[in-house]
């Protein structure tokens, strides 16, 4: 018998290891469990079943409940399940996405898609049903037998025929040879379209389970232990069950095997051996009544208080009841390989492939706060009231405390650097103990630290030691500290941890992470600005796989190595991050800081947190299973409007319809209420649209046509899955937008607008002559109003030259054209000398004739009107485009010199002075009318009635 046990532990364990990763310790699976006061309509769970699109079943005495991940809905006796009693025991997934449920009364319904069909009933409970590799239904009745209804060719099911009779049958399964094989309270019978033979067996008597194993043998969970059946003999599963009643026995996707029994609980034997699960690890009762493994992997296990779910979470935590010798972590270091030293605050305990076991402490009530390398397989450890001690060979010494020197027995940080010196973090300072003893004391006091309450210290590529303080970070590079102001990031204080790697010095604070660049010694901040959602985290952890990982005091965080790197150099302005807590298997969220190091990554990749329950390990590659199943997403409703639709069938929206809503659900049954969605609805979206943690859509009057509902889900730390088209339907449109209504009214419409046109056409003629006239007559009228009102906007009304306005026109246009053809012109500016004097002896209308006077003679001068203008007052400005500026407007000056005024006074001369500039440089026009301007006031100041440029 110990022999046949070690065989087939050893089969197992060599199918586990060859086929699949060693499975995890039954203690190391994440459970969760649910009861009537989660939605379960009975806390019995008599039989587990899977459809093929990935719902999973329940029976319970009061009907069946159908569970998504999020919420239980429940299926009783009504003519819409056609059960002829809400009590069922048993359940049958095929392959066809059928489910077959047989209860109490011989009830019997086959529920398809999301429609239930009535079925014969049978002549008792049925506890089980069969459906076979021809599709046809084998049914274990109570206190009756075995009853076999044929499948036909047509699909329909042939007449009831008994194949054992006269005993309770419970439960059935097809052996490799076709066969079916009943266990009954009589014992094992192995059933075929001929006879019905039973396997005599002195070992049990009553076989209350059979199973098909992957290899083709059959398991029996019987009234003295779980046996193996190979066609011909029997042979125990383990002796340790011998006078156990066994209710479940079950081969999982890995080898192992699980065993259910009447009042023990669930037993699994695997490459570990033989472990236990009962009421006092969580199971809801200790009589299991059903098992399951589903899809996932996850494995779901029915007893008579309720259904405990077992998975394998990113995240095992070990604890005290592994071993350690305190929930309470406060820092960890590898040793060696797979070898870890724990400290917590009850003492040290020692992780390796072995298990967890304590470090003596000598009867110390130790509490340990940090760790660091000393040597191989020695380290140093700090402790909160008995100073600073050393681990070697599995034992504790003193090293020294407060007697041999130190400031305090309460030792944060520890850090071995490269020149062997022991640098030690006190609440009271820093300690560097050289190697040859001496002790050297730092602090604030002394202006070497920001602050007294060290707890972090970390040694960079360049032999700079980092000392991270309650009050900022400091670092020693050539017997000098330099402290980093952290102000202006978010004014962070707190430095929990470090993490060095060349030319960078990340640093865990109360106000996220911060980045130190070493070649220009710079900072910048990852943190709540940038997209985290807290702001204190304890330490940072490089998995060499692409990501920093944060501890904290609200779990875990994971995000982009390179995307930090960015966001710190300004190119994100935020990043996106993956969080772990209790729900992914950590034994508490809480993870602790303030004492160095409280995460590490060791050799093999594996990551250990320190936490307020227990050291939380993880190893990146554990997230590869949920990011590579594909999640079925489901329809499970469908509105038009608050009328619920037929699933099933291709939807016919009524016209007239407002709304279109769906509900949905991915069934993944690891983290379903954080699983994320997409839709698209193809013929209306153009794009997907991102929609969280929802499980509804809906569309507001959709114009008629086809459309197609894609949905597409993923887990919180996966990709996309595939779209999955769940939905097709066609919105049908209401009377007035049908093809044939609408070309009716467009053609009314025409017919009306050409009755229109005609009529006003006609109206039109009648008055077109008048209107002619008035017309023209009017036309005139405003052309001559127009002209005379363009030709004011131009000119001076006194002289008819043109007006400032106008020259600035002029001289713009021409500035322009010179500039593009490199070409110069010149502009003058003439004023009147002494006009006062006239105006004053004369009179303003003597002025005003001779502003006209000197108008006329501009006109003749220039010969081009639009080259002068009536600039202001008694100002006139030309234009000139020659090769003899200063003889053209010199001339000018002496005309105006010569001429007389007889109708003012025969004995008036009047002189005027002029200042012309060139456009040869010049950036504007402005620029040019400036510098004549100037030339103007020059010309004035040597004594009036001169040219100057």
């Amino acid at each position: 018998m110990q022999f046949r046990r070690l065989a087939i532990l050893l089969l197992i364990a060599l199918f586990s290891t060859s086929l699949f990763a060693q499975p995890l310790r039954l203690s190391d699976y994440f459970s969760e469990t649910w009861s009537s006061n989660q939605g379960l309509p009975h806390n019995s769970i008599n039989a587990i079943a899977q459809t093929q699109d990935g719902y999973l079943w329940f029976a319970t005495w009061e009907g069946v409940a159908r569970y998504n991940g999020l919420n239980f809905k429940r299926f009783d006796r009504n003519p819409q399940t056609h059960m002829l009693d809400s009590g069922t025991r048993s359940l049958a997934a095929d392959s066809a996405n059928r489910l077959w449920v047989g209860g109490a009364r011989g009830s019997l319904a086959l529920r398809q898609g999301y429609t239930w069909h009535a079925q014969t009933p049978l002549p008792g409970l049925i506890n089980f049903i069969l459906v076979d590799l021809q599709q046809n239904l084998w049914f274990a009745i109570e206190g009756q037998g075995v009853v076999f209804r044929p499948h036909l060719k047509d699909g329909r099911y042939g007449e009831d025929q008994w194949r054992l009779t006269n005993t309770s049958a419970y439960r059935l399964a097809q052996d490799a040879t076709g066969a079916i094989i009943a266990a009954t309270d009589a014992g094992l019978y192995r059933l075929t379209d001929s006879a019905a033979q039973k396997l005599s067996s002195t070992q049990f008597e009553r076989v209350s389970y059979v199973s098909s194993a992957p290899s083709g043998d059959i398991l029996l969970g019987t009234n003295r232990g779980a046996w193996r059946w190979d066609g011909q003999i029997l042979s125990p599963l383990e002796n340790a069950l011998a006078s156990t009643v066994v209710t479940v026995v079950e081969q999982d996707s890995a080898g192992s095997i699980w065993f259910g029994t009447i009042n023990r609980g669930v037993a699994r034997l695997s490459a570990h051996g033989l472990e236990w699960l009962d009421v006092r690890q969580g199971l809801p009762n200790n009589r299991v009544l059903s098992w399951l493994e589903d899809q996932q992997g996850n494995i779901w296990i029915g007893t008579n208080g309720g259904i405990i779910r077992l998975r394998e979470a990113p995240f095992v935590s070990v604890t005290q009841e592994q071993g350690l010798v305190g929930n309470y972590v406060r820092t960890l270091l590898e040793v060696a390989d797979d070898h870890l030293l724990i400290g917590s605050s009850n003492g040290l305990s020692v992780l390796d492939r072995a298990g967890a076991r304590a470090v003596p402490s000598h009867g110390e009530n130790l509490s340990v706060l940090s760790l660091a390398k000393r040597s191989a397989d020695s380290a140093w450890v700090g402790t909160y009231q008995h100073g600073l001690m050393v681990f070697q060979a599995g034992q504790l010494s003193l090293f020294l405390s407060e007697n041999s020197g130190l400031p305090t027995n309460e030792i944060r940080a520890l850090l071995q650097d490269s020149q062997n010196n022991l640098w030690i973090g006190t609440p009271a300072g820093l300690i560097k103990r050289s190697p040859d003893g001496a002790l050297r004391y730092f602090s604030k006091e002394n202006g070497e630290l920001v602050d007294n309450y060290v707890m972090a210290l970390a040694e960079d590529e360049f032999g700079k030691i980092w000392v991270g303080t309650g009050l900022g970070v400091s670092y020693l590079a050539e017997e000098h500290f330099t402290s980093l102001n952290l102000d202006k990031l978010e004014a962070a204080q707190y430095a929990f941890g470090f993490y060095t790697e060349p030319g960078y010095v990340w640093i865990a604070t109360d106000r996220g992470v911060v980045r130190y660049r070493q070649r220009d010694k710079t900072t910048a901040l990852v943190g709540r600005p940038q997209g985290l959602p807290i702001d204190k985290f304890f330490q940072v952890v490089n998995d060499g796989q692409g990501h920093f990982w944060l501890s904290s005091n609200r779990g875990i965080w994971r995000i982009g190595y390179e995307q930090a790197h960015r966001v710190a150099d300004g190119m994100y302005a935020s990043l996106e991050f993956e969080h772990y807590d209790e729900n992914d298997g950590m034994a508490s969220s809480q993870a602790n800081g303030g004492s160095n190091p409280a995460a590490i990554i060791t050799k093999a990749g594996h990551l250990y947190f320190a936490t307020a329950k227990g050291a939380a390990s993880i190893h990146p590659d554990s997230l590869a299973h949920d990011v590579k199943h594909q999640l079925p997403v489901v329809l499970e409703s469908v509105k038009f409007d608050s009328t619920n639709v037929d699933v099933d069938s291709r939807g016919h929206v009524p016209a007239g319809t407002t709304r279109v809503s769906f509900s949905y659900v991915g069934l993944g049954y690891v983290m379903s209420e954080r699983l994320q969605y997409r839709t698209k609805l193809e013929g209306f979206d153009n794009d997907w649209s991102y929609r969280g943690n929802a499980t509804t859509v809906e569309y507001t009057y959709l114009p008629p046509g086809e459309y197609r509902l894609c949905i597409s889900a993923r887990s919180p730390y996966g990709e996309w899955h595939d779209a999955q088209h769940v939905y097709q339907f066609t919105v049908y449109p209401s009377f007035w937008q049908r093809t044939e209504v609408r070309i009716a009214v467009a053609l009314a419409a025409l017919i009306l607008l050409v009755a229109a046109i005609r009529w006003r056409l006609s109206a039109l003629k009648r008055n077109e002559l008048q209107l002619k006239k008035q017309v023209a007559l009017q036309t005139q009228e405003i052309r001559a109003q127009a002209e005379k009102y363009e030709r004011l906007s131009k000119e001076d009304v006194l002289t008819g030259l043109a007006n400032r306005r106008a020259f600035d026109n002029e001289i713009k246009a021409t500035f322009n054209h010179a500039k593009e053809n490199q070409q110069r012109f010149f502009v003058a500016i003439l004023d009147i000398d002494f006009f006062k004097r006239i105006n004053d002896k004369y009179s303003h209308l003597a002025g005003d004739k001779a502003i006209i006077a000197i108008a006329h003679i501009l006109r003749d001068y220039a010969q081009s009107p639009e080259k002068t203008a009536r600039w202001g007052g008694e100002e006139f400005t030309l234009l000139y485009q020659g090769d003899q500026p200063y003889a053209y407007f010199d001339q000018l000056r002496e005309r105006i010199e010569q001429s007389r005024f007889d109708d003012i006074d025969p004995h008036l001369t009047i002189t005027a002075s002029i200042g012309f500039a060139d456009s040869d440089n010049a950036q504007s026009y402005e620029e040019v009318l400036k510098r004549a301007d100037h030339a103007l006031l020059k010309a004035k100041r040597n004594g009036r009635n001169r040219t100057e440029c």
